[in-house]
């Protein structure tokens, strides 16, 4: 009874905090851990002005970027209260609003980029459908990238890695891997890495390499790992509640416009993950390129990290899609 009740004041609140008098825009508020300057954030800008001009005024963006709205977390509750309509998403929420997305972001699932878009192409609609059963609307999905590791100290492989004080996110698939592999890792927000690296609080953290450069990361790192650990992507979402504030006659144009702004960030993401290794490389930074038998090793630690989720923090089903489109993916580039 008192859940039942709680979450009529929710949607209450939520109901009152947008609407709108007769006549007054659609204001949408939206958050994102994207810096200011940054690709993700120039794209989503210029999707805001095309959104005024196309709709005469009438539906409006306000973005707040760089995490000044909280973590990831802290934008979701203030979602669910009406305080924001929705985000740009990297990284926890997605986990939340979609829990099958994580079954692509397994860590060395994907090799490359050919198999990252074939098999998100297969699983795109099924998960847009997953969004919207928990309440949200898709309005497009960005490349984050592959992740790679990077360390004040080497972290060319598992043993490496292991001697050194490793960054931990609130994520129940990292803290899996983290156990098969035998890593303590420091649970920390993202705002406070660049200063714990500074400190020697964090030695070993992980990211694409566009971000880490976006976060200042290569000022503190001396090496990297060339290998391509994980793959991520993100994206931007309304809540159901500010989907259905747009008027109708605007919608298809929202939604047009923005998901044409996050797919115009996939090739820029790809050219600047490229760049920003390159740079790195360039002011000192040393790439480590695993071994066969030491890149087996982190295979090996994903393969038995992989029974204690699989059905847990994402579903069968997704799995078994995950694999069915990647065995088409492969067999379609065999020569």
């Amino acid at each position: 009874m008192k859940t039942m009740l709680k979450k009529c004041v929710l949607g209450l609140v939520g109901a009152l905090l947008l609407a709108q008098p007769a006549g007054a825009a659609v204001v949408l508020k939206l958050a994102t851990m994207a810096p200011e300057g940054s690709i993700w954030m120039n794209a989503l800008n210029k999707a805001r002005d095309e959104i005024d001009a196309a709709t005469g005024g009438e539906v409006k963006l306000k973005f707040y970027p760089g995490g000044i709205m909280g973590a990831e977390k802290d934008v979701l509750f203030k979602v669910k209260m009406g305080q924001l309509q929705g985000g740009g998403f990297m990284g926890y929420a997605i986990g939340q609003i979609c829990p099958d997305s994580n079954a692509l972001m397994f860590p060395m699932l994907l090799r490359d980029h050919a198999e990252a878009d074939a098999v998100f192409a297969a699983l795109r609609p099924y998960l847009e459908e997953k969004a919207r059963a928990s309440g949200w609307e898709t309005m497009g999905w960005t490349e984050v990238g592959f992740s790679h590791m990077y360390g004040v100290k080497p972290v060319g492989n598992l043993d490496q890695m292991r001697a050194t004080k490793v960054w931990g996110l609130d994520s129940v698939m990292l803290k899996e891997l983290f156990a098969k592999a035998g890593v303590v890792s420091i649970p920390m927000a993202i705002t406070d890495v660049l200063t714990s690296l500074q400190t020697g609080a964090l030695e070993t953290v992980f990211s694409p390499p566009t971000a880490a450069v976006a976060v200042q990361w290569p000022s503190r790192i001396r090496y990297y790992n060339t290998a391509r650990l994980t793959y991520a992507f993100g994206g931007v979402f309304l809540s159901q509640a500010a989907w259905k504030s747009i008027p109708e006659a605007h919608r298809d144009a929202v939604r047009r416009i923005l998901g044409a702004a996050c797919d115009s960030v996939t090739p820029l993401v790809r050219k600047s993950d490229e760049e920003a290794l390159a740079y790195m490389r360039s002011i000192g930074i040393e790439a480590q390129e695993p071994t066969a038998e030491e890149y087996k090793g982190f295979e090996d630690v994903a393969a038995a990290a992989l029974a204690n989720v699989r059905g847990k923090v994402f579903s069968a089903e997704a799995w078994d899609r995950v694999q069915a489109a990647l065995a088409d993916a492969r067999a379609a580039a065999a020569p």
